[in-house]
């Protein structure tokens, strides 16, 4: 018997990452080879020939990424075979079509594609690695008391955090509150008011507009309805339980729902996220799963429950009924008749160029609005996909046409009777506008600094945390979660020194904490550095307020940019990230100039001044003297040496402790705060995310999952710092703490 070796042919890259290649192990294709013989009649009139055996099929590669990094992410295998009929993949999947289906596994797996044909069959199989995130649990230490809510016109009014937006037929349009626990209605007028104070905590997250003029939205994990100038009543679920059940009212759970869509007949259509379904509800509060399964991740079309998806968050319902979903964690969008027949419409990265796509709308011509990030991408009915407004990485808050213009975490997307994309801007705590042909405004919400939250907070021998408030004042936190506010007026912006209650601070973004008990802060507005004594008095110490520069000097002849990261060393020297630079506080008042330069941005290693950044956030010291930067628009952690040599920390993928590693994609989009241990691990919180991440010494990096309470539900952390086995993570309106041991 004869036996063939088939060997692959080079693989094709998919996606940012090697691949790995198959082993292929031919069938053998009996039926046909002995059909037929020659006859014998007389040796001049042999018989017909018989037809040629069809050749079993040949799959040239079958390949998968390098790694996968936790149970959160979804990975494409791909494939090239020619001369197949059908075609299948092991591990429950069954029949595929095409060159490349998702998956989801949740441990290191090896799938095994089969190709068969009239002629026999061949099998490839690969392996995809899975690398576990870092083990812990997260719990919500303190919420930070933020600006008041305030009504009136419409460039006056102030919010704290824009979670959602939703209009009606009247032209109202109303705003999830999440920072003040309310909903806000803009009149056609111009006036905000607002018809709903006082909610409980983890709400409103999502909301939507019904037919019949009723609001719904979420608080932490239940359904909640509400009529405008009615009641408030709870449709389903429990705020404060994570779970997936069906049934009646509060006797169903939800796990961290992030979407909602109304249809003609009042059901309410739930983005299940945390559990990776799409639930239905009643009008009467009736709940059951449409599709997917509870705790089973991954990207799968079918029917109902046999149906994949991974953090399914925004959802709309469109005139035939068909619910449009975006499949987030598969960085698609997926569509879902009524009855229940879920269908891939537009996978990424082919035709969806967005990071983190979340929120969803529907226009009247039947176009996706589709939020990622910082940017909206519009999807005609056609198929054509394009950047409508906004630039992914580029967070900010700048109006202007389509893509010059800035947004800072997109949350909630609708669209008006005008034809108008209405934007949830979360960080910016505004409701920003595009008109059809992609100018940007704000409608809503009084233009400031982008509520970008703390960088860097500090932590005394105590274990007492101190924090920038967005309301001018720099707030302590007990080991308990005890808040107080520690110095500044709340509300009043200012730069007098005195004593701590009577001080008056501009922004402040950052503090740091010496081992005297002094606590430094970075006030961005006044450009200056301010100290605050143990006793509660307030200084300036260097910089003087309104004056900026790069001039190097001693105390309040030094000029600063818009310092905002800080950190102290053992030997009391200050570090700050200042515009494009890093500068340095000596004890006795010295500022230098330690790399890069204020006014000059770029991506460039070297010494000193010759170094280049691109708007560095946080920044860290470990005990040695090795100083880590959070270079936020480089995507990038950048490591110093205590005199200024400027190198880019390049990191591997994997376990904790592992020495088995893969290379590294993209990980970090956006760094803003960094904390770095005694044992040399770093941490770094990517702006908009909630899971930090962690890179060990030898340069092995893995997240930090912290997706696991109701109260955390829209925790999308700015700031870092660590205590112990304790990592805590800030944003404007709170601090989550998380357990590593």
């Amino acid at each position: 018997m004869l036996t063939r070796t088939l060997i692959p042919s080079e693989g094709r890259a998919v996606g940012p990452v090697r691949r790995l290649f198959c082993r292929l192990v031919p069938g053998v294709a009996l039926a046909g080879l002995l059909a037929g013989s020659l006859a014998c009649g007389g040796g001049d009139h042999p018989s017909n020939p018989a037809p040629a055996p069809t050749p079993a099929p040949t799959i040239g590669y079958f390949s998968a990424p390098d790694y996968l990094l936790g149970t959160s992410s979804s990975a494409q295998l791909a494939w090239h075979v020619t001369g197949a009929t059908s075609l299948s993949l092991d591990h429950g999947i069954g029949t595929v079509t095409g060159s490349t289906c998702w998956v989801h596994p949740y441990q290191t797996t090896t799938y095994t594609l089969t190709a068969t044909n009239a002629g026999g069959s061949a099998s490839a199989t690969c392996t995809l690695t899975v690398f576990p995130a870092t083990a812990g649990s997260a719990s919500l230490l303190a919420s930070i008391p933020n600006s008041p809510a305030v009504d009136g016109p419409a460039a006056f009014a102030r919010f704290n955090y824009t979670s959602a937006v939703a209009s009606d037929s009247s032209g109202n349009l109303f705003i999830a509150d999440y920072g003040n626990r309310a909903i806000r209605m803009l009149s056609p007028q111009g006036l905000v008011s607002t018809p709903l104070p006082s909610l409980p905590q983890g709400g409103p997250s999502c909301m939507t507009m019904g037919p019949s003029g009723n609001l719904y939205f979420f608080v932490g994990s239940s359904l909640c309805r509400f009529k405008p100038g009615g009641t408030l009543t709870t449709l389903a679920g429990v705020s404060d339980q994570a779970g997936s059940a069906d049934g009646m009212g509060t006797s169903a759970l939800f796990n961290y729902p992030r979407g909602l869509a109304v249809d003609a007949a009042e059901n309410v259509y739930v983005a299940d996220t945390g559990n990776h379904t799409i639930r239905l509800v009643t009008p009467q509060g009736q709940v059951s799963t449409l599709a997917g399964s509870p705790g089973m991740a991954g990207r799968v079309d079918g029917s109902g429950s046999s149906a994949r998806f991974v953090r399914p968050s925004g959802l709309v319902v469109d005139t035939s009924g068909t619910l449009q979903v975006v499949d987030s964690g598969n960085w698609a969008i997926r569509s879902i008749t009524p009855g229940g027949l879920v269908t891939t419409r537009a996978p990424w990265p082919t035709t969806l160029p967005l990071w983190g796509p979340n929120a969803l709308a529907l226009g009247s011509d039947g176009s996706l609005f589709v939020g990622g990030e910082n940017a909206i991408a519009k999807i005609t009915p056609a198929g054509v996909v394009s950047i409508l407004a906004g630039a992914e990485g580029h967070l900010d808050w700048i109006d202007g046409p389509g893509t010059t213009a800035r947004f800072t975490t997109i949350s909630g997307l609708a669209v008006d009777a005008a034809g108008q994309v209405l934007v949830a801007d979360y960080q910016n705590s505004a409701i920003r506008c595009i008109s059809p042909d992609g100018e940007v405004t704000t409608l809503a919400g009084q233009q400031r600094p982008a509520r970008f939250g703390p960088v860097n907070f500090g932590m005394d021998a105590a274990g007492n945390a101190f924090v920038p408030s967005s309301n001018n004042t720099i707030l302590k936190i007990t080991p308990t979660g005890t808040v107080s506010t520690y110095a500044g007026v709340p509300n009043q912006s200012g730069a007098l020194d005195g004593p701590a209650s009577q001080a008056l601070f501009g922004a402040v973004v950052s503090t740091a904490v010496d081992a005297s008990g002094n606590v430094f802060v970075t006030d961005s507005l006044n450009a200056t550095l301010r100290k605050i004594t143990p006793a509660g008095e307030v200084t300036t110490v260097a910089g003087t307020a309104g004056l900026k520069g790069t001039q190097d000097g001693l105390g309040i002849q030094a000029r600063l940019t818009a310092p905002s990261g800080i950190t102290a060393d053992a030997a009391g020297n200050l570090y700050v990230t200042d515009g494009n630079a890093i500068r340095r506080m000596s004890p006795d008042g010295l500022v230098t100039t330690l790399a890069g330069t204020a006014g000059q941005a770029g991506f460039t290693d070297g010494a000193g001044t010759s170094a280049r950044f691109n708007h560095p956030y946080g920044i860290a010291v470990d005990p040695s003297g090795t100083i880590f930067v959070a270079d936020c628009y480089n995507a990038a952690i950048r490591r110093m040496t205590p005199d200024g040599a400027v190198t880019t920390l390049h990191f591997t993928l994997g376990s904790a402790g592992s020495a088995s590693v893969a290379d590294v994609g993209q990980l970090i989009h956006s760094p803003s705060g960094i904390a770095v241990d005694g044992n040399g691990n770093v941490y770094v919180q990517d702006f908009g995310r909630n899971d930090p991440l962690q890179i060990s010494p030898i340069g092995v990096a893995c997240r930090v999952p912290v997706f696991n309470t109701p109260e955390t539900l829209n925790f999308l952390g700015s700031g870092i710092t660590l205590r112990g086995g304790t990592l805590y993570t800030a944003s404007a309106w709170g601090v989550m703490q998380l357990n590593l041991d």
